[in-house]
């Protein structure tokens, strides 16, 4: 069983990092390990449904106009909890899988988009993917830091982004202008933003 979290389907439009602009469904999943102490997103059990049960719901999002159906899994973390038996549910509809991780659990099943979104206090286990995202400040994060303990040539990644924190809403000046440099010094990474935050899309 798979622990939906209170708004774990929706319809909506990616707002972050390579894929954005891009629509697509939403899962989220409840629960999540890594504990941020700012996180200010509800991951309670709102339900638990099987894993043909979860892909049932997430088809019944889709508007019937789009051909190319994608799947962005989130959470809370979801490596969490096994993920071959959702991932092959999805396979059997031919909905194309992303999934975003913190990067705290190694992602062993293939999908077709894995984006890592390191949040700093844990070893980074995921240090292969399509992008990995930090959040300037989240948590203390420091991206000259992290460069530190993982230089680019230690990971691949095919796409680096490095994003502003956002607090309530309102993106933090300074902590984008941080971005900025961070950009300029760092020719490998390129700046993302919560876009969707702007279009208050969910």
């Amino acid at each position: 069983m798979y622990s939906l979290a209170p708004n774990g389907v929706f319809w909506s439009i990616q707002g972050e990092a390579h894929l954005r602009g891009f629509p697509m469904a939403f899962l989220r999943l409840a629960g999540c390990s890594v504990g941020c102490p700012r996180c200010d997103t509800d991951y309670s059990v709102a339900e638990k449904l099987t894993a043909i049960d979860v892909v049932d719901a997430v088809l019944n999002v889709f508007p019937e106009r789009y051909r190319d159906r994608w799947v962005w899994i989130t959470g809370g973390e979801p490596y969490d909890r096994p993920m071959r038996p959702l991932i092959a549910a999805f396979r059997k509809f031919g909905v194309s899988i992303a999934v975003a991780t913190s990067g705290k659990h190694r992602a062993i099943e293939a999908v077709d988009w894995l984006s890592v979104s390191y949040h700093g206090g844990y070893p980074l286990m995921q240090k292969y993917g399509h992008e990995i995202k930090l959040i300037d400040g989240l948590n203390g994060l420091d991206p000259w830091e992290y460069l530190e303990e993982y230089p680019d040539d230690m990971t691949d990644f095919w796409y680096r982004y490095v994003q502003p924190l956002t607090v309530d809403g309102v993106e933090d000046a300074e902590s984008l202008q941080r971005c900025i440099k961070f950009v300029h010094e760092h020719p490998n990474w390129a700046l993302s933003r919560q876009d969707h935050v702007v279009w208050r899309l969910p």
